[in-house]
């Protein structure tokens, strides 16, 4: 297997599957992650890295290298974070029921699909699309209801700034979440 998945493993439970080499190189990823913020440039070599041994398709890695980057100079990940994003996107299957579904943060591998989406909901808050990302931030609520990333915390906020524009929810930033 070379592409990731997501598989329901109990009803309306799923988790994303992925290939071997994303396994591989897990406690790579982790090293990086402890030296996020300490050491920067040390973490951006071992996204890299990550990424030159498993291309996209280990979303953490491309996820952070662009929060990473974004932090350096606003803006300059975002092309990382966009495609983690879209990615994680793509995982969800015509099966998986919103409102019923929960992919949860604990089930293994699942952290990956989340941190992408809510990467993606912090980077539209700075751009001010704030109906796309309280879109997103609702989204990852309902389908992690634990919500292990704090989205929860944004989405009042959102709602006001969007109620005191005078417009409700943009129906075409929902389009946004899933395919």
């Amino acid at each position: 297997m070379d592409q990731l998945r997501m598989i329901e493993y109990q009803p309306r439970y799923w988790r994303v599957v992925y290939p071997a080499v994303v396994l591989e190189h897990e406690a790579l990823f982790q090293q990086g992650k402890a030296l996020h913020t300490s050491a920067p440039q040390e973490a951006e070599r071992i996204y890299r890295r990550i990424m030159a041994a498993c291309g996209e398709l280990h979303l953490d890695a491309v996820s952070h290298l662009g929060m990473l980057l974004n932090n350096r100079t606003p803006g300059l990940g975002l092309t990382y974070l966009m495609q983690a994003f879209m990615q994680a996107r793509l995982l969800f299957p015509k099966a998986f029921e919103e409102g019923r579904d929960v992919l949860l943060y604990e089930s293994t591998g699942n952290g990956f699909v989340l941190t992408a989406y809510y990467a993606m909901g912090v980077e539209l808050q700075k751009a001010k699309r704030w109906a796309e990302a309280l879109a997103l931030f609702e989204f990852l609520v309902l389908i992690n209801p634990k919500d292990n990333h704090g989205a929860g915390r944004w989405i009042a906020g959102l709602k006001e700034r969007l109620a005191t524009m005078g417009g409700n929810p943009d129906p075409a930033a929902i389009s946004l979440v899933r395919p």
